[in-house]
């Protein structure tokens, strides 16, 4: 019974999310992190020096930018893929494992929104 209960939660969790992401277009997500204090070029220099080169080798990868709010330790990385099945391999792979922790780790706080594109529309689309 408990494993219906979960499997039941899982499953209306992941329908919930494939709506979210119910446009033509590709999947964005805002990721907002706030530095610990004194940790803000860390960060700076863990994007630029892991995860960037990690997550745009990617299939699916379209765009990724690391920004950060003029005098505060407040960052937002955006990042764009085709698909949201694209985004959840890259996910799941050993770079993501390794880079996603340790910017988190550097992050006093961190949250995400995930938006659909609906303009402009890649090139084929």
């Amino acid at each position: 019974m408990r494993f219906l209960l979960l499997s039941l939660f899982v499953f209306t969790l992941a329908a919930q999310q494939k709506k979210d992401y119910d446009v033509p277009g590709p999947i964005e997500l805002h990721i907002y992190l706030t530095a610990k204090p004194g940790q803000d070029k860390a960060i700076e220099r863990l994007y630029r020096e892991q995860f960037y080169p990690a997550v745009s080798r990617q299939p699916g990868f379209l765009f990724s930018e690391l920004m950060r709010k003029p005098n505060s330790n407040d960052y937002v990385l955006r990042h764009t893929f085709m698909t949201e099945e694209q985004r959840m391999k890259w996910v799941a792979t050993p770079e993501h494992q390794k880079a996603w922790p340790a910017l988190t780790a550097l992050s006093e706080k961190t949250s995400w929104q995930g938006f659909g594109v609906v303009h402009p529309l890649p090139k084929g689309k």
